[in-house]
């Protein structure tokens, strides 16, 4: 029995031994950008990201700054904003985020108009690689970029309906995120913002005491290892069923864009580990609906976001489904 409980002890104090090593190796690559598509680096170096090693945007005050109307927009002129997997530089105008340095409007040209959150803004990917410029450049047609990190709906429609190349937009597209829901079912389109519930916002980013976050993602490291092998033997899908969603989004779209001569596109994009369903017998009247399928290879390693060739890959199924 001495020898059994030997073995067990002996088991775990090098499973703890490896796993200090691993989470150190993993902890100093993503601290000078290196990040590894490796079973247990990788799922360590995701969790240390997002408990408080990623920079966010729209709480950086160098590119974004405070608003009454929808409690942040981009600052104008050049952005740098950079995380383990990206160094990028970003340049907004007071209308949008710019394609190219000299895309000019001219008075009577008809535009499309991109509106979504950090997906459709083009978080982790310079001006010249977002899907709004692909698909321009497919086009040959204008598409302005209004798309905001962590924006829901209904303050994308906002900041629509207020830019200045509103009466020029005869095409909308609408990347909607299941995140959305949340501000989509409780925000007032006509809500004002106070600087105390902005500063509020800024602060609520704030890390914990370094060494307390250390060893808090350490104890939680000890899991992932089982927790990864698990959804590696027995892999599933989360399977959503959107329908509240897209009922929620119907009553916005009709309420505010439903009077407008323009064609509406709202598209979805799942990833390998995300299954999204509704009603078969629901009928798009009011916009056109797709499901954009992006592959693994589309997105960062450790970030949840599209790399340049995921936003390449839906500026072409944009390009193809606007043809239709």
């Amino acid at each position: 029995m001495k020898k059994f409980f030997g073995y067990i002890f002996f088991i775990i104090i090098n499973y703890l031994l490896i796993s200090l090593i691993v989470f150190t190796f993993s902890y100093l690559s993503l601290i000078n950008n290196k990040t590894y598509d490796v079973i247990w680096v990788k799922y360590i170096q995701k969790k240390l990201y997002f408990s408080g090693l990623r920079n966010i945007w729209n709480t950086n005050k160098k590119c974004s700054k405070f608003d009454k109307s929808l409690l942040y927009v981009p600052v104008v002129g050049k952005c740098e904003f950079s995380n383990a997997e990206f160094n990028t530089k970003m340049n907004f105008d007071e209308h949008r985020r710019l394609n190219m340095r000299d895309d000019n409007i001219l008075e009577n040209e008809k535009i499309i108009a991109a509106i979504g959150d950090s997906m459709t803004m083009g978080w982790g990917v310079n001006d010249d690689e977002t899907f709004s410029y692909n698909l321009q450049k497919l086009l040959g047609k204008k598409v302005i970029n209004l798309g905001v990190s962590s924006y829901g709906t209904i303050r994308e429609i906002k900041k629509l309906k207020s830019n200045k190349f509103y009466n020029q937009i005869d095409t909308i597209i609408i990347q909607y995120h299941l995140n959305d829901i949340y501000e989509n079912k409780e925000l007032d389109i006509n809500k004002s913002y106070s600087l105390e519930e902005y500063e509020a916002f800024f602060n609520s980013s704030k890390s914990e005491k370094f060494s307390i976050f250390l060893l808090k993602n350490y104890k939680k490291s000890l899991r992932l290892l089982f927790t990864h092998l698990k959804d590696l033997i027995f892999p599933k899908k989360e399977i959503h069923n959107i329908d509240e969603h897209l009922d929620i989004l119907e009553k916005l779209i009709i309420e505010n864009l439903g009077q407008e001569n323009k064609r509406i596109y709202v598209f979805i994009i799942n990833d390998i580990h995300k299954s999204y369903v509704y009603s078969t017998n629901r009928k798009f009247e009011n916009f056109q609906f797709e499901i954009i399928q992006i592959k693994k290879d589309h997105l960062f390693i450790i970030d949840d976001h599209m790399n340049r060739d995921g936003h390449k890959f839906v500026g072409n199924k944009l390009f193809n489904l606007l043809q239709l």
